[in-house]
């Protein structure tokens, strides 16, 4: 056989065999493209989207340490459950590891909602960290569902040591003045009205 008629012979076959490749290349993007509007769709429907829970130090208080539960996604959590590597502890011996919502679970958290637990102050907690009577570093593992019942699990890190030696600067005096002449304005402009 030449091989003008070997290329005769082999053309049409590797037509239909590209053919079939764009084609089943085609069906594959047609079916993920269809499975991502379906979730999306069902988290729409399914109110605003994923949640997202964390568990971290609300560091805005320093010196004063709360531990901050709070959902930071777009679409409520359901069923939700935590586990320690270690106790949190105060230094006056309150385990806040031990609250019912983190022993027994939350049954659920809106978008933006969040639950904050004071735990206590650097002064009082780097001492007792330091010295091993305290853990530092705590992993929570956070475990939940949004509403169509598709699980999620997250790991945070909670550690009050990252903190020392923080310089903090206490602007409440400022801002208590700065509301007070806002008031004292305020009513002044009310007054000039009436």
């Amino acid at each position: 056989m030449d091989p003008l008629t070997i290329a005769q012979v082999a053309n049409p076959i590797l037509q239909l065999i590209f053919i079939v490749v764009i084609g089943l290349g085609y069906y594959f993007s047609v079916r993920s493209t269809q499975r991502l509007v379906q979730e999306m769709t069902e988290e729409h429907t399914a109110g605003g989207g994923r949640p997202l829970i964390t568990v971290s130090e609300d560091y805005a208080t320093l010196p004063n340490l709360n531990i901050i539960v709070q959902n930071t996604g777009g679409g409520p959590a359901k069923n939700i459950s935590f586990e320690f590597s270690d106790q949190i502890v105060s230094s006056d011996g309150f385990v806040l590891s031990d609250l019912p919502f983190f022993q027994e679970g939350l049954p659920s958290l809106a978008p933006g909602a969040s639950i904050a637990c004071y735990w206590d102050t650097l002064q009082n907690l780097l001492p007792e960290i330091k010295e091993g009577s305290l853990a530092s570093d705590i992993t929570v593992t956070v475990r939940y569902q949004d509403l169509n019942q598709r699980g999620y699990e997250h790991q945070w890190e909670v550690s009050a040591r990252l903190y020392e030696g923080v310089r903090m600067v206490d602007y409440q005096g400022m801002t208590n003045l700065v509301d007070v002449v806002e008031q004292i304005r305020d009513e002044g402009i009310g007054n000039s009205k009436g």
